[in-house]
């Protein structure tokens, strides 16, 4: 039985999704990953990229001070 406390599940617009299994196959040079390691990856990614907000991943929307 999987653990509710370790797992979540996301709805996804069939064109995202789609769009996502695309990227799978891009991120990890040729080798498809699974959806939910895809999802991981670009997560990961951006907080490791994002210098500008320390970690943190904020809304474009929102106004620089």
């Amino acid at each position: 039985m999987t653990n509710t406390h370790k797992y979540g599940s996301v709805s996804l617009r069939r064109q995202t999704l789609s769009r996502l299994k695309d990227l799978s196959s891009q991120l990890s040079n040729g080798r498809e990953l699974s959806i939910p390691k895809t999802v991981e990856k670009l997560i990961d990614d951006k907080i490791c990229n994002s210098s500008e907000s320390n970690g943190r991943i904020t809304n474009e929307k929102e106004q620089k001070v």
